[in-house]
């Protein structure tokens, strides 16, 4: 993987933002309860990591607009250093009161993604941008990337194994779930990393649909 695709992972991840929207996947009628081991374990540990990850990526992005002030480029892009600062700063506060109340927020800012996809769409040298994250957080974002797969292997366990364990009574009643599942583990199998972490979210809303 190229440190541009890296360094991209890193910013779409912490603002939860992409450059295709995707419908949310369909949820069920019965929920599963949210008192669930699977997912208050899982809520505390993404929480952890996106928050973490967030203020170390925003810190990054705040060289990197001292960096584009500084050879000029922030008055001839203004527009799109004031998005970046907007980035940046969301990435730092992305902690609220509680873990949902945490989770709610991440969720909504895909309400931001227009700015953010108008940012990486009409920056007039978007691989210089990309450059300057790198060289100011070559550390972030290859042990982001080193962490999000860790992150992510150990939520797969835990996924398989209560997935294995559901009954026949609760695999009639969540239906939609099972092929949430099963089109999560394809994804995972082609290591297509971006669609995983879209799919991943969706895994909160078959327990908590008001996220």
């Amino acid at each position: 993987m190229s440190y541009l695709t890296l360094t991209f992972l890193g910013i779409v991840l912490v603002t939860q933002s992409y450059f295709v929207t995707s419908k949310p996947w369909p949820v069920d009628d019965q929920k599963f309860d949210i008192n669930n081991k699977l997912y208050k374990g899982t809520l505390a540990k993404f929480v952890n990591f996106a928050t973490q990850w967030g203020e170390r990526y925003g810190k990054v992005l705040d060289r990197v607009v001292e960096d584009l002030e500084a050879e000029g480029k922030g008055r001839q892009n203004a527009d799109e250093v004031e998005h970046l600062k907007e980035i940046a700063d969301l990435s730092k506060h992305l902690k609220a009161g509680s873990d949902d109340e945490t989770l709610r927020k991440i969720m909504d800012l895909d309400e931001e993604e227009s700015g953010i996809k108008q940012l990486m769409e009409k920056y007039s040298n978007l691989d210089h941008v990309l450059a300057l994250v790198y060289k100011d957080g070559k550390d972030t974002v290859t042990d982001f990337y080193k962490n999000l797969l860790k992150f992510f292997d150990g939520f797969n366990k835990a996924l398989e194994e209560f997935t294995k364990n559901i009954s026949e009574e609760e695999k009639a009643q969540h239906k939609h779930f099972l092929e949430w599942f099963k089109k999560y583990e394809e994804v995972k199998e082609k290591y297509d990393i971006l669609e995983q972490s879209r799919l991943f979210l969706d895994f909160f809303k078959f327990f908590n649909p008001n996220v």
